[in-house]
């Protein structure tokens, strides 16, 4: 009579352990799948019930002369600092602001994921992210405390230093950058202070001496 060995009972043993652990992992799957699928029903029915309550009426001549970046901010202003970019694009499609509509929902992701005023908190969805607020005509000012005067300060004492220099050199001294983004933070303020237009001047006079 043949009987199993110690490495092989061992084995069959592991065997049934782990199929246990799968029919465990699928209940728990199951039950998440669910949950998903009431919170989205949720939302849904927010949505339609609450959400269109709270937000304000946009018509389709408010995106006049305005660009999707604009448009997206204005969307965003009026309903509760937040873009469901289903909902955008349908607006925008209204309007008929996109020349080719069968690439709205790709145009506006782009725009979206490229803007700095904008942060994405769920599944098409993206809020203002509160680093900036708008002033004028659409102009956004940095809100952290002594990042202008610094960048000043060392732009003083040495004119050549590029935006990653200055970047790199606020990290080493330990400047509170509030938790936000030192990259996007010193851009911002850097384009705002005119030094980007100065550095696109830079390189093209090189790039005229060098040819």
């Amino acid at each position: 009579m043949n009987t199993l060995s110690s490495w092989e009972a061992q084995t069959v043993e592991l065997i049934s352990l782990i199929g246990e652990h799968i029919k465990e992992s699928q209940i728990k799957l199951d039950s998440l799948i669910e949950e998903r699928r009431s919170l989205e029903k949720a939302l849904q029915t927010y949505r339609q019930w609450i959400g269109s309550t709270h937000a304000q009426e946009i018509k389709p001549k408010d995106f006049e002369s305005k660009t999707l970046r604009e448009i997206l901010l204005l969307i965003a202003e009026r309903n509760n600092k937040t873009v469901v970019v289903k909902d955008a694009v349908k607006l925008m499609k209204a309007a008929k602001v996109f020349g080719n509509p069968l690439h709205a929902d790709s145009v506006v992701y782009s725009v979206l994921i490229r803007s700095p005023e904008f942060v994405k908190v769920g599944r098409g969805v993206y809020r203002m992210n509160g680093e900036q607020e708008r002033e004028g005509k659409g102009i956004r000012k940095e809100r952290i405390p002594g990042l202008k005067k610094a960048i000043l300060e060392l732009k003083a004492v040495n004119p050549d230093m590029t935006k990653q220099d200055v970047r790199d050199t606020l990290v080493k001294r330990r400047f509170d950058f509030k938790g936000k983004n030192p990259n996007k933070v010193v851009h911002i303020l850097w384009v705002n202070l005119g030094y980007a237009k100065k550095d696109k001047k830079a390189q093209q006079s090189l790039f005229r001496h060098s040819g």
